[in-house]
């Protein structure tokens, strides 16, 4: 995986195909419609949280699940 600390804006495949597949498992778990808005956002925390450093797909995980959770119950 490509050092984040360097902040390097760009997305890789390996950066993208890590990105989808915790989307996806997100998706799932949620029953979410990827293309509904909700996915939309999922998917805008997922990269807001990759371009500021997470780039490990379980932390990624984590914080997406934590950030959903934090939406709900503001819901």
């Amino acid at each position: 995986m490509i050092d984040r600390l360097n902040l390097d804006p760009a997305l890789y495949p390996s950066d993208l195909e890590s990105l989808k597949s915790v989307f996806d498992q997100l998706c799932q778990e949620s029953h979410i419609q990827p293309g509904s808005p909700e996915a939309e956002n999922v998917a805008s925390d997922l990269v807001r949280l990759f371009q500021t450093g997470l780039s490990d797909q379980t932390c990624l995980l984590i914080a997406a699940r934590a950030r959903q959770q934090d939406l709900r119950r503001a819901g």
